[in-house]
């Protein structure tokens, strides 16, 4: 009698220099994995060793392996799949100053635009606006107006966050109604808080779609100049920008350490003693400039910035210059 062989049970060969399928990841292992690279993400950012990452931020590796598999649908049925986790994208930031050539995808810039709508906004006043700037020769000149820095000329897109009391003053003039807090410097705080919320959400989202960012600050060096540059109206002016696209992987930049938790965080008071603290920072980020060949250390840099007006690379005069904008701040 003849044996019968099922289909399932006959062996096929494996045609050559074919390779073998690899194995799914177990629950177990993918959940191993992400612990492992949660530690490796806040160690990075505090500068130890990931076995010391509970040491310098407690419980933070926990709660970002607990991000990681709710992104990618495994925490909770229901829970959103297949991005990166927001903590993941925040706690590996890294200010990209190379990117690769040609302009980003269309849905690149109002996407991060939503992002940054959707931020916090004190009484819902919205007091900020964002200009966009791609033109290869507009760039050219807010770059020489921002300390000649080559990632602002170079970047394919450039974004300049507003500080913006001029639309709601439009909207007083249109009710016949003048303003007059609109010329405190609580309304200027705001406004400038409002635009760096935005900006904040911006870079967040970018970097979850892949992109690289960074601040540039040096948008205020020269802000008349650059108001008429970019045709601000009076009661607007820029807070700072941020340089935006696909990072250049030959100039790949680190996670910069930050200063340990203990130095930052005060319970229910401010303790000044905490000051101790950057004694255990500095071999970690001296080490970091030196690899990075950058001279002097993270204290001299400090005093260095802000041991006078001339330090702040005419940014000192930046009340004046408020006033003039239409922000007399009083």
């Amino acid at each position: 009698m003849t044996e019968n062989t099922t289909p399932s049970a006959v062996a096929v060969p494996r045609p050559p220099g074919r390779p073998r399928p690899a194995r799914p990841t177990t629950p177990r292992v993918a959940a191993d994995l992400r612990e492992l690279r949660a530690r490796a993400r806040v160690a990075a950012r505090y500068g130890v060793r990931p076995e010391d990452a509970d040491d310098a931020a407690p419980g933070v590796a926990s709660a970002l392996t607990r991000a990681l598999a709710t992104s990618h649908g495994a925490a909770h049925p229901g829970a959103p799949a297949g991005g990166p986790a927001a903590l993941d994208v925040q706690l590996g930031h890294r200010s990209v100053r190379a990117f690769l050539p040609g302009p980003l995808e269309p849905w690149v810039l109002p996407t991060v635009v939503a992002a940054a709508q959707s931020a916090p906004s004190s009484s819902n006043l919205q007091l900020w606006s964002v200009v966009a700037v791609t033109d290869r020769d507009r760039l050219a000149r807010v770059a020489a107006l921002a300390g000649h820095q080559e990632h602002v000329r170079d970047a394919p897109l450039l974004l300049v966050w507003v500080a913006d009391v001029a639309r709601a003053r439009e909207l007083g003039a249109q009710d016949g109604v003048e303003l007059e807090a609109a010329g405190y410097l609580e309304t200027t705080v705001v406004a400038f808080l409002d635009a760096a919320l935005a900006a904040q959400n911006a870079v967040v989202a970018a970097e979850s779609l892949g992109l690289g960012t960074v601040y540039v600050g040096a948008v205020r060096n020269h802000p008349e100049d650059l108001a008429a540059e970019l045709g601000l109206p009076p009661g607007a002016v820029a807070v700072v920008g941020l340089a935006v696209g696909h990072p250049d992987p030959d100039h790949a930049p680190r996670v910069k350490p930050r200063l340990p938790q203990d130095a930052v965080l005060h319970r229910e008071t401010y303790d000044e003693g905490r000051v101790a603290h950057v004694a255990d920072y500095a071999p970690r980020i001296d080490a970091f400039y030196r690899d990075e060949r950058l001279d002097g250390s993270w204290s001299q840099r400090v005093v260095d910035r802000l041991r006078g007006g001339g330090s702040l690379k005419g940014r000192e005069r930046l009340r004046e210059a408020l006033t003039a904008l239409g922000l007399p701040s009083r």
